[in-house]
């Protein structure tokens, strides 16, 4: 046991000591402070905390925003302004969170199938037939008619003959084995070259001059002029 000096707060003075160790000051005035050495350290009992409840209500403060007031609060925590005449607000702290429920989509209709079956257009539909007719005069044949798809060029002993002949055509030196090909597509007439050698040319109806040699298949229109090479012809409508 030791005596603490009230003088200078020095807590290690014998029981019988007259005077501090430290300051000198007198000790038998002093009731002496018993301190026990080697006291017992009992670790504190820690309790769990477990949830009040599945709510807690609180005030929320009109003035601030400050939410957290206990409900029996007369004022606010965070500015001070009087929550008397504000209600209480309920939070509930552990919210169930619902899973949202999927509904299939389903044909509505009685008719309406699941798949059905998308109709593909065909390159080749109903068309009015045409004709390509010659603008040389004194030819072996005025005009050729176009039903279906037709191969323009001339006769070769190794590929055969073609749809429309043009070797006995003033001109039919520049035309290739197989120059074109004249094909109905969508409603419409095309005509695209089969590499030849000379090319096709096109001038629309209409207009003065032929167009530049034509790399993709182009649409043939009523009135339109068409070169295989030198032999020219006009593409007509109708039988």
């Amino acid at each position: 046991m030791y005596i603490t000096c009230e003088t200078c707060g020095y807590d290690n003075n014998p029981t019988d000591a007259e005077y501090c160790e430290a300051c000198g000051a007198e000790l038998k005035s002093t009731s002496p402070a018993i301190i026990e050495q080697n006291q017992p350290i009992t670790t504190p009992k820690v309790i769990p905390m477990t949830p009040s409840g599945p709510e807690l209500a609180v005030t929320t403060c009109q003035a601030c925003g400050y939410d957290n007031n206990p409900i029996d609060a007369e004022y606010c925590g965070a500015c001070g302004a009087e929550l008397k005449s504000i209600a209480a607000t309920t939070i509930q702290t552990n919210p169930t969170i619902t899973t949202p429920k999927f509904i299939p989509i389903t044909p509505s209709g009685p008719g309406l199938e699941s798949t059905s079956a998308i109709p593909t257009p065909s390159l080749s539909t109903t068309i009015s037939p045409a004709r390509l007719v010659a603008k040389q005069p004194n030819v072996p044949q005025s005009e050729f008619p176009l039903n279906n798809v037709a191969v323009v060029g001339v006769f070769d002993p190794d590929s055969g003959p073609v749809d429309i002949d043009l070797e006995s055509f003033l001109g039919g030196e520049t035309v290739s084995r197989q120059h074109a090909e004249i094909y109905p597509e969508y409603g419409h007439w095309m005509v695209k070259d089969l590499g030849s050698l000379n090319g096709i040319f096109i001038k629309p109806s209409g207009q003065t001059r032929f167009g530049a040699r034509i790399t993709t298949p182009m649409n043939l229109n009523p009135g339109d002029e068409i070169a295989f090479g030198k032999v020219q012809f006009v593409f007509r409508l109708g039988s």
